[in-house]
């Protein structure tokens, strides 16, 4: 074999040594995560989950229009369930779910879906707070209070987040924060920084929007093939 043969055997030898992918393509809301369990967040941001729902056992419950879930666990098929620390998230039906810390201690580990999936992604979730309300007793006759306390009740409340798609650093969506995250963008930075109190929470998020649509992401859309 001459040379030339042998540096044409080399470049198909290294081509066919490359995972399947096409090129990176833009990360927006019509992307499809590859479905599948993420244990780290760099699994995630290179759209390769460790493990195929074929090769898991989950007891799983999800309301995709709600993007909430909620798993019993999740096994590798044949052993014991993954530690709800070692899961970072999932995929279903292209849609990301976040494990969200600290919530298999009341019988099931709790997700929530990306709403926003871009350069910072965003998710919400809903959880029980305890709240002092002060209460009173009338006399029926009168129609005034006689007695008042304070007793505790649970509320709702939701709380939204957001997920910086370079980093993997997630933290409470909040001006202070959001502002920090978009210093490379200076107009949209002057323009949340002059947002009205009264206004902040309702703008805040359109603002969110509008960084993803000026400063894309891009993710790996691997061939299944």
């Amino acid at each position: 074999m001459n040379v030339k043969n042998n540096i044409c055997l080399l470049f198909l030898l290294a081509a066919a040594a490359l995972p399947a992918q096409t090129d990176s393509v833009l990360l927006d809301k019509n992307f499809r995560f590859r479905d599948g369990v993420y244990l780290s967040f760099g699994e995630f941001r290179a759209n390769a989950p460790a493990l195929g729902w074929e090769e898991v056992d989950a007891q799983l419950v999800s309301n995709m229009q709600a993007f909430s879930a909620q798993a019993a666990y999740i096994r590798r098929k044949g052993g014991t369930a993954l530690p709800a620390d070692s899961i970072w998230g999932f995929c279903l039906n292209g849609l990301p779910f976040v494990r969200l810390p600290d919530t298999a201690a009341v019988g099931a580990m709790a997700f929530a879906g990306l709403r926003v999936r871009g350069r910072i992604c965003y998710f919400t979730h809903e959880t029980e707070e305890a709240e002092l309300v002060e209460i009173a007793a009338y006399n029926p006759l009168t129609g005034r209070p006689f007695r008042k306390g304070m007793v505790s009740r649970e509320k709702t409340v939701v709380r939204a987040f957001m997920l910086h798609f370079e980093s993997g650093d997630v933290q409470p969506f909040e001006r202070a924060a959001f502002q920090s995250w978009i210093a490379d963008d200076p107009q949209l930075l002057r323009t949340v920084a002059d947002l009205p109190e009264d206004e902040a929470s309702e703008k805040l998020f359109k603002c969110l929007l509008i960084y993803d649509d000026r400063n894309q992401a891009f993710v790996p859309d691997y061939n299944l093939d």
